[in-house]
């Protein structure tokens, strides 16, 4: 197993982005979330970009025990939010996938969040706006790499 010990610089960077990310995070928030947590949220955003998906695959994919992704699941399920229905590949596990309701919610969520902070990026000269947009692949990365 190989260890990764963080450089000054990066440590320093990693401290920068982490509180910016959260400043961030909260200024978002601030937008309605239709009465989801954020673990909620986070699932449904995961069944929609992935498509219907088994709970142990949704698991994984949001880092959290096999009971939590089930509450999560029975918590959206019962809000209408997602469904389950039988696994072609394995009759015995079932698939989540979106509902028409889930999608609706978060179109609603995503435009009345992007209405938000896309009044704080208007802000920001083009130059910035450009430049902005050239991180989010290496912003994405980060968010999907495990090996940190």
């Amino acid at each position: 197993m190989t260890t990764h010990h963080a450089t000054r610089e990066g440590v320093t960077v990693a401290a920068r982005l982490n509180l910016i990310v959260g400043r961030l995070m909260r200024t978002i928030r601030q937008h309605a979330a239709a009465g989801l947590t954020p673990s909620q949220l986070s699932a449904l955003v995961t069944v929609d970009d992935q498509g219907p998906l088994r709970i142990s695959a949704l698991a994984s994919q949001e880092a959290l025990a096999a009971p939590a992704a089930t509450r999560v699941v029975a918590s959206l399920e019962e809000a209408g939010l997602v469904s389950r229905s039988a696994d072609p590949a394995d009759k015995r596990a079932s698939l989540i996938a979106l509902t028409p309701a889930g999608s609706a919610t978060l179109t609603a969520l995503r435009k009345e969040r992007a209405t938000g902070l896309g009044a704080q990026l208007d802000a920001l000269s083009d130059a910035e706006r450009r430049l902005l947009e050239r991180a989010l692949p290496i912003l994405e990365k980060l968010t999907h790499d495990s090996s940190q």
